[in-house]
């Protein structure tokens, strides 16, 4: 945060000071130099700054005699090693000309040292008074004895006004130390790198935090070693950002890289800076800072993987509605001809085309749990029974060459669709056997967990409500997988499994089931380690006693009068043969204003009404609404290839709605309708 004081020109106090001043380094190299000084000795900042004070004012080599540098060296030593200022007398310290002659002059020296927090000196403040021309009036006035006088008043004024200016010079020291002082502590407090560098890069300063971050000292980071730390694949791009701020092509320098820790681990930084520029827009510094961004960096990434996992269910969920109408008909008219025909290599080629068939609609249910629109039949269950009855199974799929280990727990009990938790179940023990060699160990275990709104909102599950979860977790010491394959792992048709081994699909349904009971799949995993996956579900209390779902009795089929509403040809078609074979009577239209007037007019009451979900102008519930208005009590069951969940979701029926899930066989929608009469039936009888 910047400090609330108002900031302090020191370079303006520096130049404006009266008097002649040299700021030194401890080595005796000139770093400042205030306008007198300059206008004194006849020099430039620039031919200057930067060289040592005797390099830039010698000794005339022409006078054998001369002291001056001896003298002026012999009090800046003194002033070093007592870390006290050190007053000389009038010196004879000659000046070198533009032209190269050199000018007698000479000078009243103070050399006042600056200490740091430690005691040591930081700097030498080296100021002096010309006194030539004094000396040459005093040379000349020797016989005058009031001029004498008044040189003498004059000398003492001059004093009174050395002790001031000392007086001032180590004010200004003071002052100047606060304000080193209060910058290093800030620039310690922080929390980033902060660092200074030249026009191309290399570093002038950094400070603790780099320490802190890397584990390497501080010097480690001057010049251009700060940048060994950058991982191997970003350094090209850094280094064409270095590159582009130094030419001048933008006014200010950022850019993201890799920073490798202490620990050996590579995090996400942020480095920007601002540049001091020249009267011409050159850039004489860089001064920046580099901040840590790696949690929102690694935030980022995973709120797009959830974007690209969200859409790519919504697709496979499009296509496998739409296959499933098609594998409806094929399934459906594949059964209505194998059960006619009586030539057994007839009929077994047709049960290869079912079994096709079969094996397609899988794969659709397999699209539909990743996209969560397959329909569920959840009930209370304890997941510790589910592993503990499912083990047999998971062994043997393991096989005998690997070993399964199951960590047992108290009850744990979820509202869940048995089968579909077995599936998740045998996937993830399945994908851990392909990764592990034979004698392998694979680990299940139970448990539960509180998952707060920060763990939530980190797997971006922003939906979900914190709380108490269960969780079965498959744990194995396999290969393990390198962030690219994990950030893949759940989208569909991703495998790193050869040509013919695997559909993709395995964990990208795994995926779609969990998020489909509420819950969501935690990974991780390290190359040459092994890959724990779990799997979060919300806890439900445990239920008061067992209770088995009572079988619904098969009723007697091939009566009642029966409506099919379904735009596309080939399924309406099926329906009526399907229904029609069993006895009943069966009336079939192609949209929901065809339903409406027929069951209007002056035609046999119907039994129930079959209707697909999505159709255009007048869809299944626009028309479910507009019968039980007219016709109350009137059955209607809707075919879909959605799950009841999506259906509802989306407004397409109302709560309680029964529904047929498209693929189904003509067995299967036979008894679906039997059901739904019978039903109606024992619900007539009640009210009777």
């Amino acid at each position: 945060m910047p400090d609330s004081a108002p900031r302090v020109d020191f370079e303006a106090v520096f130049n404006a000071a009266p008097g002649s001043y040299l700021l030194l380094a401890p080595d005796l190299t000139i770093l400042a130099v205030d306008d007198a000084y300059l206008a004194a000795t006849m020099t430039s900042r620039e031919g200057i700054v930067g060289r040592s004070l005797f390099d830039a004012f010698p000794d005339d080599p022409n006078d054998p005699s001369a002291t001056g540098v001896r003298n002026l060296r012999a009090s800046l030593e003194r002033a070093l090693a007592t870390r006290r200022a050190d007053r000389m007398p009038v010196q004879r310290y000659p000046i070198r000309r533009p032209d190269g002659t050199f000018e007698v002059r000479y000078w009243s020296p103070l050399n006042t040292p600056v200490l740091g927090p430690d005691g040591a000196v930081r700097y030498l403040i080296h100021w002096v008074e010309d006194e030539t021309a004094l000396v040459r009036l005093r040379e000349e006035s020797q016989a005058a004895i009031a001029l004498r006088e008044r040189e003498l008043e004059a000398r003492d004024s001059k004093l009174e006004a050395e002790l001031f200016l000392r007086n001032e010079a180590m004010e200004a020291n003071r002052l100047l130390t606060d304000s080193e002082t209060r910058l290093r502590l800030l620039t310690e407090a922080l929390p980033q790198i902060i660092w200074t560098s030249s026009p191309d890069g290399a570093r002038e300063y950094v400070n603790e935090r780099w320490t802190d971050w890397t584990g390497l000292p501080v010097s480690a980071a001057l010049g251009d070693g700060w940048a060994q730390v950058i991982h191997p694949e970003d350094r090209e791009a850094t280094t064409r950002a270095w590159a582009a701020a130094a030419s001048g092509a933008t006014r200010r320098f950022e850019h993201s890289q890799r920073y490798r820790m202490r620990d050996g681990s590579y995090r996400w930084v942020l480095s920007t800076a601002a540049a001091q520029r020249d009267a011409e827009g050159r850039v004489l510094r860089w001064y920046g800072v580099t901040t840590d961004i790696h949690d929102r960096v690694t935030a980022e990434q995973q709120r797009r993987q959830a974007q690209r996992l969200q859409a790519a269910g919504k697709l496979a969920g499009g296509v496998a509605h739409e296959v499933n109408n098609m594998l409806t008909v094929v399934l459906g008219f594949g059964e209505l001809v194998r059960d006619r025909l009586d030539a057994a290599d007839v009929r077994e080629d047709l049960e290869q085309m079912i079994l096709a068939a079969e094996r397609a609609a899988a794969v659709t249910r397999q699209l539909l749990a990743y996209s969560r629109q397959q329909q569920l039949h959840a009930v209370v269950l304890d997941l510790q029974q589910v592993v503990r009855e499912l083990a047999p199974a998971l062994a043997r799929i393991l096989g005998s060459d690997r070993r399964l280990t199951v960590g047992w727990s108290e009850p744990v009990w979820v509202q869940a669709d048995r089968g579909q938790l077995e599936q998740v179940l045998i996937n993830l023990v399945a994908n851990a056997r392909d990764a592990n060699g034979t004698d392998a160990e694979i680990r299940v275990s139970v448990g539960r967990q509180h998952i707060d709104p920060a763990t939530l909102e980190r797997y971006h599950e922003t939906e979900l409500v914190p709380g108490e979860f269960a969780t079965v977790t498959v744990e194995d010491s396999g290969s393990g997988m390198d962030a690219e394959t994990m950030s893949q792992v759940f989208e569909p048709f991703f495998t790193t499994k050869g040509v013919g081994e695997g559909t993709g699909l395995g964990l990208s349904m795994v995926y779609g089931i969990v998020r489909q009971h509420g819950g969501y799949v935690g990974i991780t995993s390290e190359l040459g380690v092994g890959t724990r996956v779990t799997v979060h579900l919300p806890l439900v209390p445990a239920p008061a006693e067992a209770r088995e779902a009572a079988a619904v009795p098969p009723g007697t089929r091939g009566y009642g009068r029966i409506l099919v509403v379904e735009d596309e040809p080939m399924l309406r078609d099926l329906a009526r043969r399907a229904l029609d074979r069993h006895g009943y009577d069966v009336v079939v239209v192609t949209d929901g204003a065809s339903a409406l007037r027929l069951l209007e007019g002056d035609t046999p009451r119907f039994d129930l009404v079959l209707t697909d979900v999505v159709m255009p102008k007048l869809n299944g519930k626009e028309l479910a609404d507009r019968i039980w208005t007219r016709f109350p009590g009137l059955p209607v069951l809707f075919m879909t290839g959605y799950s009841p969940e999506d259906v509802l979701k989306r407004g397409l029926v109302i709560a309680g709605a029964s529904f047929i899930q498209k693929p189904f066989t003509p067995e299967g929608l036979v008894e679906a309708v039997e059901r739904m009469l019978n039903a109606g039936e024992r619900a007539g009888a009640a009210r009777e």
